[in-house]
């Protein structure tokens, strides 16, 4: 999960997130939205322990409420979202994450936080959703990302039946949540389009 940071510029895609799935839509809906209250807390990753991932109650103040499902008269449940802070090489970034169950395995979707890309982000720059596969078992924090050269052959052999955009080699996700969830569904055992997975403690 290195360049933990993606901000992305519809017509010049600017990348500085480079090991997550780029989605325009979220990959969940409030069916599958799930809540791990174990995972609040700071989780150093296991080789380079200054690089962590830290899960915090999202803050009332963050306004991100706007739901992602096929009814948009709904919320999905603040109890069910968190504020997601990410050191990586000394940058820290903060994102809206939610953790959806897909199939028999768990995503992780990462959102800028509102009030970090409010600063930042010209009026011409879309923020967009990063996933990447999540486990947690016996105190440990398991995150592993899509290996994205393999994806990215997939997508131009017509391998892989997904409605994207190909910007400047980059693959932007554009299909809904629910089409996200079956492709999810069909390549979560495929270790072959995975790349290793970042192993973390919690932090003592």
């Amino acid at each position: 999960m290195k360049k933990a940071k993606s901000i992305l510029a519809f017509g010049l895609l600017v990348v500085l997130l480079n090991s997550c799935v780029y989605s325009l839509f979220p990959i969940y809906t409030d069916d599958t939205l799930v809540y791990f209250p174990e995972l609040i807390g700071k989780w150093e990753m296991e080789d380079e322990p200054q690089d962590y991932v830290e899960f915090r109650i999202l803050p009332e103040e963050t306004g991100f409420f706007a739901n992602n499902s096929d009814d948009d008269s709904k919320e999905p449940a603040k109890e069910k979202s968190y504020l997601v802070v990410i050191e990586d090489e000394g940058d820290i970034t903060n994102f809206v994450g939610h953790v959806a169950k897909i199939g028999n395995d768990f995503f992780l979707d990462l959102f800028p936080y509102e009030k970090d890309y409010e600063e930042t982000l010209a009026s011409n720059v879309l923020p967009v959703h990063t996933f990447i596969k999540l486990k947690y078992v016996n105190d440990q924090l398991n995150l592993t990302a899509f290996d994205l050269e393999k994806l990215n052959k997939l997508f131009e052999s017509n391998l892989i039946r997904l409605r994207h955009e190909n910007v400047d080699g980059t693959i932007l996700i554009t299909a809904q949540p629910k089409e996200i969830q079956k492709f999810l569904d069909r390549y979560s055992d495929d270790e072959s389009v995975f790349e290793g997975t970042d192993i973390y403690k919690r932090a003592s």
